[in-house]
């Protein structure tokens, strides 16, 4: 089966979500009490910023061919050729 740009984004997405919240759980266990904190807040950084990543890559991938994406937040709206003005 070949994949398109987009699902292998959205799957490298997933096991990048996936290995830090294993991650996160693992340093809950093992973390000392000085390297607690800053280890939970770049893990939990991290996780965040994956999918806003994810989205970025997708949108542009989706500019660059020149496509309607979901990732759009206002999609193009076609342009009525007539317009009517009610007075």
């Amino acid at each position: 089966m070949k994949k398109n740009p987009k699902q292998f984004a959205a799957i490298a997405a997933l096991a990048a979500i996936a290995v830090l919240i294993t991650a996160f759980v693992i340093s809950a266990f093992t973390a000392g009490p000085g390297e607690a904190g800053n280890r939970f807040m770049a893990l939990l950084f991290c996780i965040i910023a994956v999918p806003i990543l994810a989205w970025l890559i997708l949108f542009c991938i989706g500019r660059l061919r020149n496509k309607h994406t979901v990732t759009e937040f206002s999609p193009k709206q076609e342009k009525d050729s007539k317009k009517t003005t009610d007075l």
